[in-house]
């Protein structure tokens, strides 16, 4: 179902974001994407930054966090750096979505820990360790939280804990959450 990651250092360093926003625009913006034919993938095209749809950045690159000491007080500092890992496999996100029932693909809902977060919808190609997050709009639409590779074993793990959480219905706070 899913073709090869991209090679992206066959690509000038300076035209990478260039490039991968392409694919992004002719497979968000250009044309529509929709889950199970119905709910619309909403790029958000109000929000963006340098020119780009928020969640665009939130496709290629993955948030830091490091601390810096400036005289006596100590600041945390977050900025998003590319990910390649993650990058490589913008062009299967559509793919993902407009097949969220194939066999390779485990669809689960989870209900998020921090703060009032919503449930979200998880689309994760398990055998390909890479996952596809959306959250609810409204009735028929939805917009991209993120997605990445998981490069970890723990990481791994937990998600078919979710998923299994989910299929058994396990969670209460998940009873009747589907969109579709």
């Amino acid at each position: 179902m899913l073709s090869k990651t991209l090679d992206l250092e066959k690509i000038e360093a300076s035209k990478i974001f260039d490039y991968l926003y392409d694919i992004f625009y002719n497979d968000f913006i250009k044309s529509k994407t929709y889950l199970n034919n119905t709910i619309y993938i909403n790029p958000q095209t109000y929000k963006k930054d340098e020119g780009k749809e928020l969640c665009f950045w939130h496709l290629t690159t993955r948030e830091q966090i490091y601390i810096k000491k400036e005289g006596s007080r100590i600041i945390k500092i977050k900025e998003r750096l590319p990910d390649f890992e993650r990058a490589s496999r913008i062009h299967w996100i559509k793919p993902i979505i407009e097949n969220c029932f194939h066999t390779e693909i485990k669809l689960f809902y989870k209900k998020e820990t921090r703060g009032k977060k919503p449930i979200r919808l998880y689309l994760w190609a398990y055998n390909k360790d890479f996952v596809v997050i959306l959250q609810k709009l409204g009735k028929s639409s939805s917009f991209l939280v993120t997605s990445f590779y998981i490069t970890h074993r723990r990481k791994r793990e937990d998600f078919q804990k979710y998923y299994e959480v989910y299929v058994k219905k396990l969670n209460p706070l998940l009873k009747g959450c589907e969109w579709f």
